[in-house]
C-alpha cells in the first residue's frame, strides 16, 4: 500500500518550517535531485540523460556508498551538480535517536569532505525529528525536502499517476528521484519524459546551491 504523497501538503511544509519544501524563483526553474546513490550503474544513466537536456541536479549521497564509488562522486562534481548528505547508511530519524542520527549525518560529511564544502542534507525517507532538524540548522545545514515526489522506489508505482503529479510542477519546485538498483526500473520510464515535458515548456534544470 502507498504510504506517500506524491505532491507535499501544505501542513507538512508548515510543520517542517525549518525546512525547504520549494525555491522561490521567478524564473522557469526546476530543481531536479536524486537520493541514495552513487551507484555504479544508475547514476551514469542519469548524468547522461542531464547531460543530454543541459540539466543540472542536486544529488543526496549516502556516505557509505561514497566510500564505494568515489570516482562516480567526482565525475558528478565534474559536471556541475551538486552534492549533499543523506546520512552515512540511509537512517530514519524517527527509528534512532538523535546521537546515532547527528553521528550519521558527521560521518557522511567526514566522506563528502574530499568533494564539497556545501551543507545540503536531506533525511533518508523525509523522517526526521523537529529537535534532529533545528538541531542540523542551527549548525549550518540547509535541509532540503520536496514538492514532489516521483515514487520510483515503489515496485507498485503508478507510472500515469506519478508522471501526471510531476508534470504539474512549477516554477521552484524540488522533484525527487532515487539513483538506486531499486527504483531504476521506474526512473527510467520517469526521468526522460520529465526532462522532454519541461524542457518543451523551455524550463531550466538548476542544482540547489
Amino acid at each position: 500500500m502507498r504510504s506517500y504523497f506524491f505532491v507535499n501538503p501544505w501542513w507538512l511544509r508548515r510543520f517542517y518550517s525549518k525546512a525547504t519544501f520549494s525555491i522561490p524563483t521567478t524564473e522557469g526553474t526546476i530543481y531536479l535531485t536524486f537520493d541514495d546513490g552513487p551507484d555504479p550503474e544508475v547514476t551514469p544513466w542519469v548524468l547522461k540523460h542531464l547531460e543530454e537536456h543541459n540539466a543540472k541536479a542536486s544529488f543526496f549521497l549516502i556516505g557509505q556508498r561514497v566510500k564505494d564509488y568515489p570516482d562516480i562522486v567526482e565525475e558528478i562534481i565534474a559536471k556541475g551538480h551538486a552534492i549533499g548528505n543523506h546520512t552515512y547508511s540511509h537512517v530514519n530519524g524517527w527509528k534512532v535517536d538523535n546521537q546515532k542520527y547527528f553521528d550519521e549525518v558527521d560521518q557522511c560529511s567526514k566522506a563528502l569532505k574530499a568533494f564539497t564544502t556545501k551543507n545540503l542534507f536531506r533525511p533518508p525517507y523525509g523522517r526526521i525529528r523537529l529537535n534532529q532538524l533545528s538541531n542540523l540548522t542551527s549548525e549550518g545545514y540547509k535541509v532540503i525536502m520536496w514538492s514532489h515526489l516521483s515514487g520510483d522506489f515503489d515496485p507498485a508505482l503508478d507510472l500515469d499517476k506519478s508522471l501526471s503529479a510531476l508534470t504539474k510542477a512549477t516554477s521552484g519546485s524540488v522533484l525527487v528521484f532515487h539513483d538506486s538498483k531499486k527504483a531504476s526500473q521506474n526512473l527510467k520510464e520517469l526521468l526522460p519524459r520529465v526532462l522532454d515535458h519541461f524542457s518543451t515548456l523551455r524550463y531550466s534544470f538548476k542544482s540547489i546551491t
